[in-house]
């Protein structure tokens, strides 16, 4: 299989890899509606958002030291700081395999709540540690896939994966931040990790137990109320699901909302 083919962006024929142009259209289908006003966060060269505005929506921008991309509007912005938006301006934010690259996850997305309408939609991608393989390699070297190995101290901060973040902790942060989690998804598979798909019901009965019977009543986690059982119960499903199991990366979509609140959220199939 090729892992490169050429694609129409802005008119031009951009080569791209596969897992990119299956994450964008990926993407591309969580967008509430046609015509909307969209944020990007730290685009880089700005390849999905041109093909968001190919296909009719107004686009804005940003990058940690502007980079000049003509024809996109841009502005310079750091996410650890707060964005120079106004409150609700945008239908959609997208923060493509960025949120690892942060220093304070959870001030970043108060951020992009604050910047959506209500009601808007936040599509947040980023690497999975809690991939069955990671799972295995962090038991044998205390690393995960993403992070294999320490980060050189001559790497500029928040150049590496600086907050590797795995699914319950994003799952969090984003509730707290005032997003209510629509759902789990992954645009990166490959074909031998299907095989360890037979894993995952096992893993699913030892997930359950600890998150619903181990230390009930152990401090932060009282596992004895209802409503913590059922979010416990439902985070285990997740944890086991396909694209968290066998996901290289994660695309989580969040609309702007309750963010206690926690519904049956597709974590795919």
């Amino acid at each position: 299989m090729r892992r490169y083919k050429e694609v129409l962006v802005g008119g031009k024929a951009v080569r791209k890899h596969v897992r990119d142009i299956e994450k964008d259209r990926a993407i591309m289908r969580l967008l509430p509606g046609q015509g909307l006003d969209i944020y990007e966060a730290s685009a880089g060269l700005g390849g999905l958002a041109r093909v968001l505005a190919d296909a009719g929506h107004r686009v804005v921008v940003s990058n940690f030291r502007s980079l000049g991309l003509e024809g996109l509007d841009e502005r310079e912005a750091d996410l650890n700081r707060d964005l120079p938006f106004a409150d609700g301006q945008f239908d959609a934010i997208v923060c493509r395999e960025v949120i690892e690259h942060v220093e304070s996850a959870p001030h970043t997305l108060r951020e992009f709540n604050r910047c959506l309408r209500p009601g808007g939609r936040l599509v947040l991608t980023f690497p999975n540690r809690l991939h069955i393989r990671s799972r295995f390699y962090h038991l044998l070297t205390c690393f995960y896939r993403g992070m294999k190995s320490p980060i050189n101290l001559d790497v500029p901060f928040g150049e590496a994966h600086i907050n590797l973040i795995g699914y319950p902790e994003m799952d969090y942060f984003l509730r707290h931040a005032g997003f209510k989690v629509l759902g789990v998804d992954t645009a990166q598979t490959q074909v031998s990790d299907y095989l360890l798909l037979a894993l995952a019901p096992l893993f699913r009965l030892v997930t359950m137990y600890y998150l619903l019977e181990h230390k009930k009543r152990a401090q932060e986690h009282d596992k004895t109320r209802p409503e913590n059982r059922a979010y416990n119960a439902h985070m285990a499903r997740v944890l086991t699901s396909r694209p968290v199991f066998i996901g290289k990366g994660l695309i989580v979509s969040a609309q702007k909302g309750p963010g206690a609140e926690f519904g049956p959220g597709r974590a795919g199939s």
